[in-house]
């Protein structure tokens, strides 16, 4: 198991906000987390080319574009053989529900899913579609530990519903319901992808992870909230392309530059194999990547 963290480093423009685009490659499929950029696109393109991968999985964490733009150029090309994210509109009477506002209807529920989702919405038809509270074994060894469903209904129902604000546990709605990856290295090793979580969606699956993506490339809150439920042999990685944009790790660097073992996109592509949890055996030595 590899787990590739793509850096934006070397771009045409590092200065703008590339995103993410981490690829989880069991040996014998491909899994991509997100794809902010064209530019992560075409390195996805040359390594399945290169590891002779016709066909890959892709799992979208949310739909902003530091997430999403390079996917029509992967679906262009013909790679991808489905996307996992989040599907609301098989949802949208649970929502009803939970709105209870007799003005909202499913029709009015729909049209409003389909505007905020609205780049998800754009893929239907274009690519093969699955629900990740349905469908949550992705290959072997990558499953969808969350989010929960019942706190993503309750988030999106107050998303959709306009007396509500769209913030909750200090992040957007649509941020804080980002889908999240397990990949298992196996003699009980895992790394946990998060996307933009808010801390609450993924408080306890954190605990049962040795390697952690900080979320939201990096934002320092999050991070803090992480790192008072962690050991000090936890490894963490950050997919910091955000360039000149505010919401990056700049607050995490100013205040940690020693004292975590973090692996920051910043610096370069970054790896997970099962060789990096070795430098957890040494207990009380503290590290950062380079």
């Amino acid at each position: 198991m590899k787990v590739t963290f793509l850096s934006a480093n070397t771009y045409d423009d590092p200065s703008k906000n590339n995103g993410d685009c981490i690829l989880v490659d069991n040996g014998t499929e491909l899994v991509i987390f997100d794809c902010g950029c064209e530019e992560h696109a075409m390195r996805v393109v040359e390594y399945m080319e290169a590891n002779s991968y016709e066909k890959a999985k892709l799992v979208l964490s949310h739909n902003d574009a530091d997430h999403f733009d390079g996917i029509p150029y992967l679906i262009e090309q013909g790679v991808l053989s489905e996307v996992y994210t989040l599907l609301l509109l098989k949802y949208k009477d649970e929502l009803l529900d939970r709105i209870n506002d007799k003005r909202r209807t499913r029709d009015s529920i729909a049209k409003s899913i389909e505007e905020i989702y609205s780049n998800i919405y754009s893929l239907s038809g274009e690519v093969t579609l699955k629900d990740i509270f349905a469908d949550t074994k992705v290959a072997t060894g990558i499953t969808i530990p969350g989010p929960d469903k019942e706190y993503s209904l309750d988030a999106v129902a107050k998303r959709i519903d306009s007396r509500e604000s769209d913030d909750i546990d200090k992040e957007t709605i649509v941020n804080a319901v980002s889908t999240q990856l397990s990949v298992d290295f196996g003699s009980g090793k895992k790394l946990l992808l998060t996307g933009d979580s808010s801390f609450a969606a993924i408080e306890s699956t954190v605990k049962s992870h040795s390697a952690i993506q900080l979320p939201h490339h990096g934002k320092l809150a999050q991070a803090e909230e992480i790192f008072s439920v962690k050991d000090n042999a936890t490894i963490y990685y950050v997919s910091d392309n955000t360039g000149d944009s505010n919401g990056g790790s700049d607050k995490l660097r100013e205040k940690y530059p020693r004292g975590r073992s973090i692996y920051n996109t910043i610096n370069g592509d970054q790896t997970c194999t099962a060789e990096s949890f070795k430098v957890t055996a040494r207990v009380g030595t503290y590290f950062i990547g380079e």
